[in-house]
């Protein structure tokens, strides 16, 4: 066989086989995809959204944070405590979980728009609503612009506190591009979102302890649900598409908010020290909890939520 013909066999088999594991990923996981219970879709203009919806009383949403694998699973702890309460409703935002995946500009104003069309659209009247970091800082803007939508905000370990953050630039711009390549940004977001990777991506930044062998699968799936569209808001969030500096937003934002976040403090650059905000945003502080202490710590999170809704 001539040189140049095992050569272009071998370049192939370096491209097909990355294919091929992709598929074989995506195919297995999707075989596992579980049915929720009260869950419903939202036909969004950008893809459908699924949600659920449980329990009776005036509406309380929870947004779930933006990382490899997130989803509405996040809450998954309080979800039937609250429902108790009230109505309750959890998105898999656009991207995550098992909503669509689209290839669509993800950022942060388009979590924005996605929240406020969510509250118009299915709910239709003024709600409580928590999200957990760049989702927080999404929420504190769609309140700033939106404040008949909500009665009150509560932010979970808000990103954007560090006016050191970095903002997104032609280098990164290029990164994301390279990120939601069909094999190279498919074959990266397969590693992030791989059972050893997850959890390492957990200790990492810091977001909360090792997750348990069923919330690790949990992830797992919510990650793959759907194909490898979940590569795209991925690649933003890499690329410092998501970050901002919502102090700013917190200064001018008249619907009453609060703070709730792990007294451990983060070890990620994206989160500043609370005490940084100074007297202008009340904290409440979870103890031996990381940056989701509704995973930690949920009855100690549960008893800080409920009285921060009630008052």
């Amino acid at each position: 066989m001539r040189t140049s013909t095992k050569l272009l066999l071998g370049l192939g088999a370096l491209v097909a086989t990355p294919i091929v594991i992709n598929h074989m990923i995506t195919k297995n996981a999707q075989a596992r995809t579980p049915k929720r219970l009260s869950e419903s879709t939202y036909n969004w203009e950008y893809g459908d959204i699924r949600y659920i919806a449980i329990g009776e009383g005036e509406p309380l949403v929870l947004i779930h944070g933006i990382y490899p694998g997130a989803g509405a699973l996040e809450f998954k702890e309080i979800i039937n405590e609250l429902a108790q309460d009230y109505k309750v409703y959890v998105p898999d935002l656009l991207g995550f979980g098992y909503s669509d995946k689209p290839n669509v500009s993800y950022s942060a104003y388009f979590y924005v728009r996605l929240i406020h069309d969510f509250i118009q659209d299915v709910i239709g009247k003024p709600v409580i609503a928590t999200a957990s970091l760049h989702s927080a800082a999404s929420l504190a803007s769609c309140a700033k612009l939106n404040p008949d939508d909500f009665k009150k905000i509560i932010l979970i370990s808000p990103t954007g506190t560090n006016e050191n953050i970095q903002m997104a630039t032609d280098v990164e711009g290029k990164a994301k591009k390279a990120l939601e390549s069909p094999v190279l940004g498919t074959s990266v977001y397969h590693i992030l979102t791989s059972k050893r990777a997850l959890p390492e991506f957990f200790a990492t930044e810091g977001l909360t302890s090792k997750p348990d062998p069923e919330t690790l699968d949990e992830l797992y799936l919510s990650a793959h649900a759907g194909g490898a569209g979940g590569k795209y808001p991925i690649a933003a969030l890499l690329s410092k598409f998501f970050n901002g500096d919502i102090k700013t937003t917190l200064d001018e934002l008249t619907v009453p908010h609060h703070i709730i976040t792990g007294a451990i403090i983060p070890k990620s650059h994206l989160f500043a020290l609370w005490s940084e905000l100074g007297d202008t945003v009340a904290t409440s502080l979870i103890e031996d909890a990381h940056l989701l202490p509704h995973l930690d710590k949920p009855e100690e999170f549960l008893a800080t939520l409920k009285e921060l809704i009630q008052l």
